[in-house]
């Protein structure tokens, strides 16, 4: 249980980031917008929680909701669906929020319902990893800026590639199978599909890119940067998450466990971060 609420945490910083850079832009902020916004992005999240019991319950390593029936996870992500649909449209038609509001919270269930639910079922086709960076990383970002503001700048970018870079991570240590198990057909997830030295190469390759994000952020912010040293924390954790995938950690279920652990703990953390900067910039 307190995996999955971290999960849903993780989807829930990057809105309140989004929320936040929109007051450091200069525009008011909307109590009633942000507290409906924010029940809304953790509805479309738990529907994804849902659509997994319904349609394929042991899906990476994802926590699995064993309480829940196929049957209770089918209503629980309608419920949740029906939610977001309604805060939704309170947002876009009693608060005026904008016009890219129900779409954005279309594309919210494109890629959390359908992550597991046909006919998209990004999971089993090998994109789950990019659509779930997108959704726990700009998107949300994204979302809560308009929400506040009504328009989008660029500075969206500085937080929410980052926030995907880390996502993407996130997703891709997720779909690794069990090393010490027999593998499973046919194959879902991308690092399924690739295999483990491929997957872990991806992993490399997309974590430098987020320390190089970082380093931009650090180097190059568009304001006096409070809390630097907590950007300078992530990064000595990235080094060491680095340090795992060279030792090989997702050939050794244990030292994989603890790898999706810290991968959880840097998306975690990033968004713990960034939403205090912008906390102390307003």
């Amino acid at each position: 249980m307190l995996e999955s609420l971290a999960l849903v945490l993780t989807g829930l910083l990057p809105f309140g980031v989004g929320t936040l850079l929109a007051g450091v832009a200069g525009f008011p902020g909307r109590p009633e917008v942000w507290g409906a916004g924010v029940p809304a992005v953790a509805a479309l999240i738990t529907a994804a929680f849902g659509s997994r019991q319904t349609f394929n319950p042991t899906a990476g390593r994802f926590p699995q909701w064993r309480h829940f029936s196929r049957a209770g996870g089918e209503r629980l992500a309608y419920g949740s669906l029906g939610l977001a649909a309604l805060l939704g449209a309170l947002l876009q038609f009693k608060w005026h929020t904008g016009d890219l509001t129900i779409p954005l919270g279309g594309l919210g269930t494109l890629g959390g319902y359908f992550y597991f639910a046909p006919p998209l079922a990004w999971h089993r086709r090998g994109w789950g990893e990019a659509v779930g960076a997108l959704c726990f990383g700009l998107l949300p970002v994204v979302a809560g800026f308009y929400l506040e503001s009504g328009h989008l700048v660029t500075e969206v970018l500085l937080y929410g590639v980052p926030l995907t870079l880390a996502a993407f991570n996130l997703f891709l240590i997720y779909g690794f199978p069990n090393p010490e198990a027999e593998p499973q057909l046919p194959p879902q997830s991308l690092a399924q599909r690739l295999g483990p030295v491929p997957g872990a190469l991806l992993y490399t390759v997309v974590n430098i890119l987020t320390i190089v994000g970082l380093g931009f952020c650090l180097f190059f912010p568009p304001s006096p940067l409070p809390l630097r040293w907590g950007l300078w924390l992530l990064l000595l954790l990235a080094i060491v998450n680095q340090e795992l995938v060279k030792r090989k950690a997702y050939r050794q279920e244990s030292r994989l466990k603890l790898l999706c652990r810290l991968t959880l703990i840097f998306h975690l953390g990033l968004g713990l971060v960034f939403t205090l900067m912008l906390w102390q910039r307003l």
